[in-house]
C-alpha cells in the first residue's frame, strides 16, 4: 500500500520532518513530567517526614518507601518512553531521512565514552546518581529512620506484640518495594 508522499520526495521529507518535530516535542513533554515527578518525590518525602516528626509517630515514615516506589516507577516509565523515542529517531526516522538527522546517533556515541560513566558522574546511572538517591536513597533513609525510632522508643517502653508485628511487616514490605525500585533503576540503565 502506497504511503502519502511516496511519489513526491519533498512531501515525504516534510512528513518525516513533521514526525521528527512531534516526537521531539513528546520527549520534551515527558522530560518535563519527569522533573515534576522528581519534585513531587522530594516534596512528599519531606511532608511525610515533617508530619511524622511533628506528631512523634515514627510509623508514618514507613510511607516514604511506598511513595518512592510509586513515584520512582512513574519516573522510570517516562525514561523508558524517552529512550524508546530516541531509539526510533536514530534507527528508523534518521534512516528514512537519508541520515540527515544525526543528533540522536551523535548523542548516543558521545555518551558511550567510558569517561562519562564515572561513579560520581551525572551520566553514570549508578546508586550515587542524584535521581536514584532522590527515590531509592530517600526510601532507604525512611526505612533506617523508622527502624532507629522504633528501636529507641521500644527500648524504653516495649510495644504490644500486634504493633511490633505490624511495624515489622510494614518495614519489610517497604524494604521489598525499595529493592524492587533498585532493580527497576538497574534495568533502566541497561536500555
Amino acid at each position: 500500500m502506497a504511503q502519502p508522499g511516496d511519489d513526491d520526495p519533498a512531501l515525504r521529507t516534510q512528513i518525516l520532518l513533521a514526525e521528527y518535530g512531534a516526537l521531539r516535542t513528546e520527549v520534551e513533554r515527558r522530560a518535563t513530567v519527569q522533573w515534576n515527578v522528581f519534585a513531587l518525590q522530594l516534596a512528599s518525602a519531606g511532608a511525610i517526614a515533617s508530619v511524622a516528626i511533628s506528631t512523634a509517630n515514627f510509623a508514618l515514615v514507613l510511607l516514604i518507601p511506598f511513595a518512592s516506589y510509586l513515584l520512582g516507577s512513574r519516573y522510570l516509565l517516562h525514561d523508558f518512553h524517552i529512550k524508546l523515542i530516541r531509539r526510533y529517531l536514530r534507527e528508523s526516522l534518521a534512516e528514512r531521512l537519508d541520515g540527515h538527522v544525526r543528533w540522536e546517533s551523535w548523542r548516543t556515541s558521545a555518551l558511550a565514552a567510558p569517561a562519562t560513566r564515572g561513579w560520581f558522574s551525572v551520566t553514570g546511572w549508578n546508586f550515587a546518581h542524584p535521581t536514584r538517591l532522590a527515590f531509592e536513597g530517600v526510601g532507604f533513609l525512611g526505612l533506617a529512620a523508622a527502624a532507629l525510632a522504633a528501636g529507641y522508643r521500644w527500648s524504653r517502653t516495649p510495644a504490644p506484640w500486634p504493633v511490633a508485628v505490624g511495624f515489622v511487616l510494614g518495614w519489610l514490605l517497604g524494604l521489598t518495594v525499595v529493592v524492587m525500585l533498585d532493580r527497576a533503576f538497574r534495568r533502566a540503565s541497561d536500555l
